[in-house]
């Protein structure tokens, strides 16, 4: 058995340390939540020279006080000392920024080593670095690096390997220097933290040095006042509260925090040449940064990365789509000329062979969403996107962040969930995750359009209105209901980001990283498609080929009295159902039921709407219930792909269960208002 040794990422939220844990454990990774946390935990692996390397990638966070649960998290294994080697990653084109997170870890005795990340950014923005003077300051590795570029990873290597061999950590001394002679406050600063050392006395955190406790006490952090309190005997403890409590140590956060940027901006002045700190606005940034301006640039920038997705995703569909005729032809001569019963031919073709080439469409949206994703913001853009629309989302208690996920999922709503990963906290994804159900995809648009102008001619483009105000009157209902919860009021503070500089996509790195993330998507969502396709199988499948004889036709009639009480038929109700596979199946199921085709149905076979399905619903339908259908329609659940990437964005069954129940009963619940109202209208 291979040595194990444990390598913790820690940087600020786009300081590439995604890029690099991924790079560094392809496949070979896992996410699930840190215990007793619902703060999402990534951890891989991978091996080199005959030593496995386990690689934590800590949540993003732009220091180590504890204002959030992911902050929190962070903190906890950091000072658990369970790393072998913490490796600090930051921006090298933002540099000044960057490097606060580096003086928020001084005075943890933990084995450090410093990666400049994105060096290719800063010398393309004119930037020169001297890596050498920084490393002999610090007196830690200190790497020159982007983590896009596979071909500098022998280097990363080479460094990481002699940081853990001779394991060396971050001096105090200097920071000390800046915290007890700098500043307006002067002696007094040296004053303040000699008494609060002092009356710690022996006491012990983990990894930490008394001077970085007393700072995060100057700072008012509230996990270690608590744990000093709890600690310490009441007279040491009192001592500290009467210097905190003091005019000098009210002002500790800001004494702290200036102390910290002046130790940064020496170091940048000694080895870095760079340009003005002052932004620059080009002619693009005025124009996407502008409070109006800034929306509509934005528009048309999702207007055309729509589009560009459709694109994308056309050849993914079109193979899936071209293959299922051919392969089921296939299956069914074959077996037939072998001799194979039937029912094993129906369960290859319309569970395997239909489910495997509907999972293959399914995912080509979705590869294609992340591949436009990555690239957005590979480039910069994606930080200016979310800024303009930081405002409006605020309201909902979310980021701007999340405007490019809600918008995306009018093309894919499985694809959308995937993006949701760009947001900062748990508790902003689960809420995304929720006003992003509401959303309607292309396909549940159609089907929605098709029903409204079947039953109701003229009046349908109000009922194209009349949806969109219910989707923002959801997103209203699903704030309140929700909001509360998973981000409090006292955490919703607007959005905190640089803006980064604008520079060529990483072609290489997009295409392994969006190929991972479409493999591992389809892996998984072919198991829950082939897993419901089979069900619905058994309870669809007759030896004759007649739907009465199966046993969703006589479960369909026995709870039919139930059904109609929200104003649905059962056969209805049954497409009802099928429309939680894929809106398209929803369709199928009622050409197959009300044109009585004699045909047994399938939720993964190609049956389109037939050309008289118009009429045979017309005949057999009142209006009254096309109400409740289109109503419940409008808010099912989406299909099995994009509940299989909730769970797997979610990482709970709860979660998932919950928002499926949510959205289940606000369906049903409109679908008996739609009905109720029609009876009384028509």
């Amino acid at each position: 058995m291979s040595e194990i040794k444990t390598i913790a990422l820690l940087g600020q939220p786009n300081s590439g340390k995604s890029t690099l844990f991924n790079n560094l454990t392809g496949l070979h990774q896992r996410v699930g939540n840190w215990p007793g946390k619902t703060v999402e935990q990534a951890e891989g692996e991978f091996v080199f020279d005959g030593t496995t390397y386990k690689v934590i990638d800590l949540p993003g966070s732009y220091g180590l006080s504890a204002n959030s649960e992911e902050e929190a998290v962070t903190r906890d294994y950091i000072q658990s000392g369970k790393a072998d080697l913490v490796c600090i990653l930051v921006d090298a084109s933002q540099l000044e920024r960057s490097l606060y997170m580096l003086a928020d870890f001084v005075g943890i005795r933990m084995p450090v080593m410093l990666v400049l990340n994105m060096m290719d950014v800063a010398e393309a923005a004119g930037k020169k670095i001297d890596v050498a003077a920084i490393e002999k300051r610090l007196g830690v590795p200190v790497l020159g690096f982007s983590a896009a570029e596979t071909e500098r990873y022998p280097e990363f290597f080479k460094k990481m390997v002699s940081a853990i061999k001779t394991p060396v950590c971050l001096d105090s001394g200097s920071l000390r220097e800046e915290l007890v002679s700098g500043g307006e406050l002067g002696e007094k600063t040296d004053d303040i933290i000699s008494r609060i050392e002092a009356a710690l006395g022996d006491f012990e955190y983990g990894v930490c040095e008394r001077i970085w406790i007393a700072e995060k006490l100057l700072e008012k952090d509230k996990l270690i006042c608590g744990v000093v309190n709890e600690s310490l005997p009441f007279a040491r403890k009192n001592a500290i509260d009467v210097i905190l409590d003091s005019e000098e140590g009210r002002d500790g956060g800001i004494l702290t925090g200036e102390a910290k940027y002046r130790w940064v901006s020496k170091i940048v002045r000694e080895s870095a040449t760079l340009k003005s700190i002052e932004k620059v606005f080009n002619k693009w940034d005025r124009i996407a940064t502008h409070h109006i301006k800034g929306k509509f640039f934005a528009f048309g920038i999702m207007v055309v990365s729509l589009i560009a997705c459709m694109i994308l995703a056309f050849p993914g569909m079109g193979i899936g789509f071209g293959m299922q005729p051919v392969l089921q032809s296939l299956v069914e001569r074959a077996g037939n000329a072998l001799g194979v019963w039937p029912v094993v031919i129906s369960f290859i073709n319309l569970v395997l062979v239909g489910g495997t080439c509907i999972t293959i469409c399914m995912t080509s949206f979705i590869f294609s969403i992340i591949f436009v994703f990555r690239i957005l913001e590979e480039i910069g853009y994606m930080a200016r996107f979310s800024y303009a629309f930081d405002n409006w989302l605020s309201r909902l208690g979310l980021q701007g962040k999340a405007i490019m996920p809600l918008f995306s999922g009018i093309g894919c709503t499985a694809g959308a969930v995937c993006g949701t990963r760009v947001l900062d906290t748990r508790g902003q994804r689960l809420l995304a995750l929720v006003l992003l159900w509401a959303i309607p995809c292309g396909s549940k648009v159609a089907v929605v359009l098709f029903l409204a102008s079947t039953f109701f001619g003229s009046a349908a483009p109000l009922f194209g209105i009349g949806y969109v105000v219910l989707i923002f009157a959801s997103f209203y209902l699903s704030s309140r209901l929700f909001g509360k919860k998973l981000v409090p009021q006292n955490e919703r503070v607007g959005m905190i980001m640089e803006l980064p500089p604008y520079h060529k996509p990483h072609w290489k790195m997009i295409a392994a990283m969006v190929g991972r993330s479409t493999w591992g998507i389809f892996k998984k969502a072919l198991k829950m498609i082939l897993m419901v396709a089979a069900l619905f199988w058994a309870l669809s499948y007759a030896s004759d080929g007649n739907v009465e004889n199966t046993l969703l036709y006589k479960i369909g009639n026995a709870i039919e009295p139930v059904t109609m009480f929200f104003g649905m038929r059962w056969e209805l109700f049954v497409s009802y159902l099928g429309g939680m596979f894929s809106k398209e199946a929803s369709l199928g199921i009622m050409s197959t039921l009300f044109n009585h085709t004699g045909e047994a149905f399938s939720l993964v076979t190609r049956v389109a709407a037939s050309e008289n399905l118009g009429e045979a619903l017309a005949s057999t339908i009142s209006k009254p219930e096309a109400l409740a259908f289109l109503f419940a329609s409008m808010f099912n659940v989406p299909c099995v792909l994009a509940m299989g990437t909730t769970y797997r964005e979610a990482g709970s069954f709860k979660w998932l269960a919950t928002i499926m129940g949510y959205y289940l009963a606000l369906s049903l619940g409109l679908a008996f208002i739609g009905y109720h109202i029609g009876l009384l209208i028509f």
